[in-house]
This record gives structure tokens, sequence and C-alpha cells, in this order.
């Protein structure tokens, strides 16, 4: 059996679950390289901060629209049979404001602005809200399960699910996306390299997407469960 030799570059969530579905393959040997690693907390590295739930706001009949539906089932997965993962069930409330659908926030958001968006067929007990369960100011809602996940406790479960699976770790920083195909970890060249270094994907070399851009957010912590997440 040929091995085929892996290098995923970054290790926040995409580049840690994207080195465990690889991992299922046993002709995989597979390397995980980044400059920050969970444990670590630094402005270049967004996974530990982020607001972690499932809320699609791609585009119906889009790839990322395929992407999301075939996401939730692995996520409903791991709320039910993984609660050491840090992914639990929530019960979601969206209000939505006709102003907004004109908006830059319409544009980016504009899925989950329409009453009557395409994941109602994907996530569980999903229904739109009447006039009268919808808070003054707004026009439009909905409620639906979801999943919340503290990325706290997701990042470490991701990574010791891809050393049980035989991934290895190695810090590194890279000028250019092609000199991760000289640090997988067997000392011989990668046949392959996976690119999830997110905004870093905006100044690395041989990559350079000019279309990455930052979403500024605000994240505050408070201890309180009010039993539903709010957007």
């Amino acid at each position: 059996m040929v091995e085929k030799r892996i290098v995923v570059v970054g290790a926040g969530v995409a580049g840690l679950t994207t080195a465990l579905e690889l991992s299922k393959n046993p002709r995989y040997s597979i390397t995980v390289a980044a400059e920050f690693m969970p444990g670590d907390y630094d402005i270049g590295y967004a996974s530990p901060w982020a607001g972690a739930n499932y809320l699609p706001v791609s585009n119906k009949g889009t790839q990322a629209a395929e992407w999301d539906k075939d996401t939730w089932p692995e996520l409903e997965k791991l709320a039910k049979h993984h609660p050491e993962a840090g992914v639990h069930f929530q019960n979601t409330v969206l209000y939505n404001r006709q102003k907004d659908l004109d908006s830059v926030t319409g544009d980016w958001f504009a899925e989950i602005l329409k009453p009557d968006p395409w994941f109602k067929d994907t996530l569980p007990d999903f229904k739109s809200l009447s006039k009268d369960e919808v808070l003054s100011g707004y026009d439009f809602g909905m409620t639906f399960t979801s999943v919340c996940i503290n990325t706290a406790i997701y990042l470490p479960w991701l990574t010791s699910q891809c050393l049980k699976a035989g991934v290895v770790f190695q810090r590194g920083i890279f000028k250019h996306i092609a000199d991760a195909a000289d640090v997988h970890h067997s000392s011989a060249k990668a046949d392959l390299i996976v690119n999830c270094t997110g905004l870093a994907a905006g100044k690395l070399g041989g990559v350079e997407d000019k279309d990455m851009i930052p979403a500024r957010a605000q994240i505050v912590l408070v201890r309180n469960d009010p039993g539903v997440m709010f957007s």
C-alpha cells in the first residue's frame, strides 16, 4: 500500500477538522504544521476567540450551501454522542428587520434575512415566528435548534482525536505555501499540502487571496444561561 504524505497548514478548527477527516484513510500520513497551536492565544489565531455556533449564511444553490448541509449532521453527531467535545444543542431565535435587506449586512447575511431560508429543511424544529412572537422593532423572525461550540474545549478535543489517529503536530512559519512540502514528519517531501491558514491566506506567498478579509465582531463572556441564542 503506497503511503500518501500530507501536510495541513493551520491548526485552527478548519485545519484540525481537515486533518482528522483525512486521517480516516489509512493510506494517509498527516502532519499539521502551524505557527499557533491549541493552547496558544494570539491575535493571529482566530479559533480560540471565536463565538462558535452553526448559523448558515451561504446562499441557496451555492457550493458553500452544500458544505453547510454536509456539516450539520457531523455537528449533530458530536452534540448527541460526544459531549466531551464541547458541542451542545442550543435553541436559537433570529429577529430580522426589513430595512437591513438592502444594507451591507443584508449582502453579507442575505440567507438568514429571508423568512424562508434553505436551511429550514436542514435544521431541527425550524419555525417562522408569528407577528405576535416578534419583538418590537423587528419585522419577522424564526426559531430552530442549532449548536453552540465551546472552542476552549473543542480545539483540544480535536487535537486529541488527531493524535489518537496518528497525526503529527509541528510548529512552522511559512513565507510561501510550497515551503510546507518540506516539513512532513517523515522528512520526505509531502505529496499534498492543504491550506487551512484562514486570514493568513491573504498574505501567504503562492496564495495571496485578496478576497480574504476579516469580519470584525465583539464576543462577551458572561456567567449566565438564558436557555436560547438570540441574533
